[in-house]
């Protein structure tokens, strides 16, 4: 994923890639479409395990609950930028951030329940994803967390 886009992904080079023969791939996954899915499933469980610490503590820290998110992203950052140009990774990353408003909110007490609300902020997160991992690489995860902080406590 790395190195091409997932147009251009097949199950031969994955297999010349990874070093394994085509049996050996199809023991685990129906087809490429199946390893693309396990692979989406497994950023969805680390994001979730690396934000639900978070979700129990009710004072927490909004920069370090953006951080922790960031710094997720920066470090896969490499096949991240593939999947960002698939929408249905889009889309699911948007409900994702959706869902986690909701928790923070009402871990919080807080008793919003305008939608529109969080799918801007949701869609604000994402675009501020997109464009930090494809150009604004140079700005660090603590910086980019401090400005989205700044912006989110006066909405979130």
């Amino acid at each position: 994923m790395e190195t091409q886009s997932l147009h251009e992904l097949t199950v031969r080079n994955v297999t010349a890639k990874a070093e394994l023969n085509r049996e050996t791939f199809y023991l685990h996954y129906v087809d490429l479409h199946d390893l693309l899915k396990h692979v989406v499933n497994d950023i969805f469980d680390d994001l979730s395990s690396s934000l639900s610490p978070f979700l129990q503590l009710k004072n927490a820290d909004l920069d370090n609950q953006l951080l922790s998110f960031l710094d997720y992203f920066y470090q896969n950052r490499k096949y991240l930028t593939v999947l960002f140009e698939e929408k249905a990774f889009q889309k699911k990353l948007h409900n994702f951030i959706v869902d986690f408003i909701q928790a923070r909110r009402d871990m919080r007490g807080i008793e919003k329940e305008d939608t529109v609300a969080k799918d801007i902020i949701a869609s604000s997160i994402l675009g501020i994803l997109m464009w930090w991992i494809r150009d604004g690489k140079r700005y660090s995860s603590e910086y980019i967390s401090h400005q989205m902080s700044l912006w989110m406590t006066r909405s979130y």
